[in-house]
């Protein structure tokens, strides 16, 4: 019994130190992760990181979201595309007659990437708080801080990266959709 034990040890002991030796021959020095990979990684912290700002105070000066999804993904043509779906709290827009504007679509996309409306408070129209050189500088810093990436493959990056933005409301007749590229002051609503 004794002699079954201590020969099952040791074959267990023997099992897992060859494990270990194999786990110091992994080699990820020449391994590398494609570029579009990594912009894509990129793209994806930077959203999941700064959802939260929609999200915040909702309600007060902006719509109240209670999901907002997103995906983001190179196309045929190697252009960044970001989807976006901010479902409306339910509860409170099924009984509040409010139906989604353009500038909320504009906003969805200003506090992701921002952190500020871009609307000015009383008459909702576009204030300088948010344009193409603030949208591009943000992006340039947070996202595209690639040291293998040079300015001029920057900025083709951000003229064709686009967003497509959805605003669901509980009533579906009221939904609203907005794209153009990231990087416009003012996106364009579609059908």
């Amino acid at each position: 019994m004794k002699f079954r034990n201590v020969l099952f040890s040791i074959f267990f002991v023997c099992c897992f130190n060859n494990e270990i030796l194999k786990a110091d021959k992994v080699d990820l020095d020449n391994k590398f992760i494609p570029l579009k990979d990594f912009i894509l990684l990129k793209f994806d912290l930077f959203l999941k990181n700064n959802i939260k700002n929609l999200m915040q105070g909702g309600g007060i000066t902006g719509i109240a979201y209670q999901n907002v999804d997103y995906e983001v993904k190179f196309n045929q043509k190697n252009m960044v595309e970001i989807s976006m779906r901010g479902v409306m709290n339910k509860k409170r827009y099924t009984s509040k007659k409010y139906i989604p504007k353009l500038s909320d679509c504009n906003q969805m996309r200003n506090k992701i990437f921002v952190n500020k409306y871009g609307y000015s408070f009383f008459n909702r129209s576009l204030n300088n708080m948010v344009n193409e050189e603030v949208l591009s500088n943000i992006v340039n810093k947070r996202i595209l801080n690639i040291s293998i990436l040079d300015q001029n493959l920057k900025k083709d990056l951000l003229n064709s990266t686009k967003i497509k933005i959805e605003v669901v409301h509980p009533k579906t007749e009221y939904s609203l959709n907005c794209s153009g590229k990231l990087i416009n002051t003012e996106l364009k609503a579609f059908e």
